[in-house]
Order: structure tokens, then sequence, then C-alpha cells
């Protein structure tokens, strides 16, 4: 299919056109669009064809708690961030913007954030001078507007810990509000959520607290309380910005990191100022078993990235 058609597509539904206007636009029949709608939905675009019209989703569809992502494709590439404290002065945009073009040239469709998306503002009195914005409408406003945005490329996130104290302080969730305004942006929930891409599923989890005394030991116990039949093939978490991978039975566990530098609270608690994303390749079988994963850990130091 042409990409000029398809990227056309895309922009009436986003604007919502009915079926009819989108026939006339495209000068297609009503069968051709929601064929191509059916086949764009293999490939994670989130449409479907609703009562006689095509309806844009703003969540995946959801079955047994487990949002799902349809793919044909048993190799899923996927790039995984997390902890990207955007409004706080010491967020790295750069890094940000970085990591989506190498997406997009490595052919990745599907970006995994698991949490702190935003710095949030919290009791601690000094935090206020560490916000590039103080207000919940600020922060909302800077992340839709500078929040990477590359075609074909979809961002599937969580709440962390951050995030929720605008929950508690006004009621509201502030990457819920962030992904309205955005339609690559996909709201999952607070803390923790399950998706299934193609027949992977993947456990986004964020988590609270400090550090403990080894890196592990918190995810392992983590893994220890899922139930076997509720247990994922990926496992992504956030929170204690530092990096590390294992595998316990049959997932594999990727602790991600932070995309922000060392702040001066960070730094009093001994935290280590860890900025780097994951980079995945996997092959599995038509069943959704992993055979392969390739994984590459890309770090980057304090000096800003060039583009």
């Amino acid at each position: 299919m042409e990409k000029e058609l398809i990227n056309k597509l895309k922009y009436l539904i986003n604007k919502k056109k009915s079926l009819s206007q989108i026939c006339e636009e495209l000068e297609l029949k009503d069968y051709e669009v929601i064929g191509i709608v059916e086949l764009l939905k293999q490939d994670g675009f989130l449409a479907d064809y609703i009562d006689g019209e095509i309806v844009k989703l703003k969540r995946p569809v959801k079955d047994n708690d487990i949002y799902q992502v349809p793919t044909n494709s048993e190799n899923l590439k996927l790039c995984l961030i997390s902890d990207t404290h955007l409004c706080s002065k010491y967020d790295r945009l750069d890094i940000l913007n970085y990591i989506y073009e190498k997406a997009d040239k490595r052919g990745i469709k599907h970006i995994l954030h698991s949490g702190d998306f935003t710095d949030g503002k919290s009791k601690r009195p000094e935090h206020v001078y560490e916000l590039k914005e103080l207000s919940y409408d600020g922060q909302v406003d800077y992340c839709v507007d500078k929040y990477p945005k590359v075609e074909g490329i979809t961002t599937y996130a969580i709440q962390g810990n951050h995030d929720n104290w605008w929950y508690k302080s006004t009621g509201s969730e502030i990457l819920k509000s962030i992904a309205k305004q955005r339609d690559d942006i996909v709201y999952l929930g607070s803390d923790y959520a399950d998706i299934k891409i193609g027949k992977i599923k993947i456990r986004l989890f964020h988590g609270n607290g400090g550090i403990s005394y080894a890196k592990s030991y918190k995810l392992q116990k983590y893994l220890d309380g899922i139930p076997i039949e509720d247990m994922p093939q990926i496992l992504q978490t956030g929170h204690i910005h530092q990096s590390f991978y294992m595998k316990q039975d049959n997932t594999h566990c990727f602790q991600t990191s932070c995309l922000e530098d060392l702040t001066p609270y960070a730094r009093s608690q001994g935290f280590a100022g860890d900025r780097s994303c994951w980079w995945l390749d996997i092959e599995s079988d038509n069943k959704g078993n992993i055979y392969n994963i390739e994984m590459e850990l890309e770090s980057f130091g304090n000096k800003r990235v060039r583009r």
C-alpha cells in the first residue's frame, strides 16, 4: 500500500471523519477502507470498524485484563525506557529525541515506558526549585508539546510514583491527560499493566520505596508473588534508576534506568545516575514462545546527545 494513502487515512480517522467522508476523500469503496483498517490493526494501529463507522481507539482492546496489540510478525523489535521525569530541570529531552530517531531508523513501532513520565510535584519543599513547570496544566502542556513524536511509533506507558503525586493532590491522572492530546501515547494505567504485543506478554511495573541491598532482590520478590498462570514472558520495571537484566524461569526481566540527570535530592540519597535504554530484538514461534532475544543496553553520559 502507498505510504501517502495510509498516512491520509490515519489523518482522516484521527480527525473523526465518517466512513462516507473517508471514502470520498480517498476515492475508495467502503469495503476497501475497512479492509485497509483491518490490515493496519494487525500492525498495531488503534482503530476499528464499529457500528458502521471507523473509530479511533484510545487504548488497545483489553482481554482478561491484558491489553492486546495485534501484529503478524514473529520478530518483535522494542525499545524500553523509564523515568523520564519530564518538567524536571534535569530532564534529558536530547536523549529522548535521539532514542526516538534511532527507533525510527531501526523500524521499531512500539516503545514501552515503565513510569515516572513526569517529575510531578511532591510535598518536599525544595522540589519546586528543581521543576521547570510547577502547575498540573503546565506539566501537561510541556509533555504534549515537547515529548518526541515520530510517525509510526506508539508509546505505551504507565504512571509511576512521581506521576501519582498529582493524583494524590488533585485527583487527576496526569498521563491520562497527556495521552488525550497525543494519539501516539497510550496510557495503560497506574503502577503496572499487562500488554500483549502479538503473542508476547509483557508486564510494565514501576514500584516504589528505596533501593534494596542487592539490585535483583526486589525484582525476585515481585516475581515470586505473581501466579504461574499470570507470569509474563517479559517484565519491564522502573523506579530505581538502575539498569540490569536477569532471567527467572521463563521470564526475561529488564530493570530500566532513567533519562534524567542526577538531581540534588538523588545525589544526597546516594542514588546512581544511570541514564540508559534497552533495545530488544525478539524472535518467537507462532505460539509466542521466545527462542531468541538479542538485547542491547545503550548508556548515556552527562554530555548532550548529538543528533
